[in-house]
């Protein structure tokens, strides 16, 4: 079972647009389906690198306070903080497996591909550049937050692991199979299927069958 710990509301500005808001003290509402779950692999990672969320204008809540201004990493610590808080009171390690997979390091801000350019047309890995040796703040903050917690969170760190593979990104090409969706957006964010993501899953089945939780799946 995949899930977001992100909790979500949305505000009606003056023009009657919708403003969306992001809670960072209160867990999604659909948590209480996540109790009775066998694996669980939480993951957040390149939304926070996008607009409104990193300008963090009128965007993050706590309690009653919409702040003005307010900054995504702090924001990004806080929220984790709220996540280990419901999976140590929630959940019970007898019974239920809990990933956190990490994210890779964004690239694109034009130029060279390891200094954030344009990876289409590649074919290989890359094995040196500026990014091979890069690790985000936030996936430390991912490790303080897991090395502070009860529950055994098993952190899937995949990011330098992804970091090597600029040639796996969907880049200039979309859904429209060869034919190039844009020739100047370039998408590497995402990954292409099959593709990296699964060496993730790879990576946690790997994980449950080296490191099983017998007492949650002989007492069904």
């Amino acid at each position: 079972m995949n899930a977001s710990s992100h909790h979500h509301r949305v505000r009606l500005n003056r023009q009657r647009n919708s403003n969306p808001i992001l809670q960072i003290d209160r867990i999604d509402k659909t948590a209480n389906r996540w109790k009775n779950a066998d694996v669980l692999v939480f993951n957040t990672g390149h939304w926070w690198t996008h607009g409104k969320t990193a300008r963090g204008k009128n965007y993050y809540k706590e309690g009653e306070t919409l702040y003005p201004q307010f900054d995504s990493t702090e924001a990004y610590r806080r929220a984790l903080k709220t996540w280990a808080r419901w999976i140590d009171k929630n959940m019970d390690p007898a019974r239920s497996v809990v990933f956190y997979r990490g994210y890779s390091t964004a690239h694109f801000r034009g130029g060279d591909w390891d200094s954030g350019g344009s990876c289409n047309g590649e074919t290989e890995p890359t094995f040196k550049g500026a990014i091979i040796d890069s690790y985000p703040l936030k996936m430390r903050i991912v490790e303080e937050a897991i090395g502070r917690m009860r529950f055994p969170v098993r952190l899937l760190n995949v990011t330098k692991l992804t970091n090597f593979r600029r040639d796996g990104h969907p880049s200039v090409y979309g859904k429209a199979g060869d034919k190039k969706v844009s020739k100047r957006k370039q998408d590497c964010s995402h990954w292409c299927l099959p593709g990296v993501p699964d060496a993730w899953n790879e990576l946690i089945y790997a994980s449950l069958v080296l490191e099983p939780n017998p007492i949650a799946w002989t007492n069904r």
